[in-house]
């Protein structure tokens, strides 16, 4: 047997207690009374208040459930939607004619063709799947209020959706605005498609 060091003899002597077992039994097993972590009680005890919080709130109305926020927006939007629909019916050739002279409503329905229309019509207008925008031909009608009301109602049975559901009425102007301006500047494409138009007016 080694013999103690100076270390050794330094270090007080631990007491040894025998953990405390709680009285019930199974199988010959018992249960060591172990205390659970200050830590996780906290965390039980927390949420026991938010809980308890969390539904006084709702039932005193002092916080808006998802179902409340849900119909919120939708009269938000139908709201929206119905100030829209009420100007995009309102338009007329001479807002086109306006919007066309614009260079910041072309730019923006530029912009809109390239993204939304560009499949079907090519970005510069020559027609792919849809018709060439650019020669002096028109599929539906022939002013600038036919091809807005093309644009915002659609035609059925076609590859031609309506975007007056899915656009700002201030967009459908605009799309229609620049749609407008590619009139007459027959770029090679499509075959002519639809009955002939006179170029309009600079």
């Amino acid at each position: 047997m080694p013999e103690a060091t100076a270390l050794d003899t330094d270090l007080p002597e631990v007491e040894e207690r025998d953990p405390p077992v709680l009285d019930h039994e199974y199988d010959g097993i018992r249960e060591f009374d172990n205390p659970l972590p200050g830590w996780w009680r906290m965390i039980f005890y927390g949420s026991i208040v938010f809980a308890v919080g969390y539904w006084i709130a709702y039932q005193l109305d002092w916080m808006k459930s998802p179902d409340q926020k849900y119909r919120e927006d939708k009269v938000a939007y139908m709201a929206t939607l119905d100030r829209d629909t009420a100007e995009i019916a309102s338009s007329s050739e001479e807002q086109l004619i306006a919007g066309a002279h614009d260079s910041a409503i072309v730019e923006r329905g530029q912009s809109i063709f390239v993204a939304r229309c560009a499949m079907c019509h090519t970005p510069d207008g020559h027609g792919l799947v849809g018709p060439n925008l650019t020669d002096l031909f028109q599929l539906h009608g022939t002013t600038r209020l036919d091809l807005f009301t093309t644009i915002r109602d659609g035609v059925p049975t076609t590859a031609m959706q309506a975007w007056g559901p899915q656009l700002p009425a201030t967009d459908v102007v605009a799309l229609a605005s620049f749609v407008s301006t590619l009139r007459g500047k027959n770029i090679p494409g499509k075959a002519p498609q639809g009955q002939p138009v006179p170029a309009f007016a600079p």
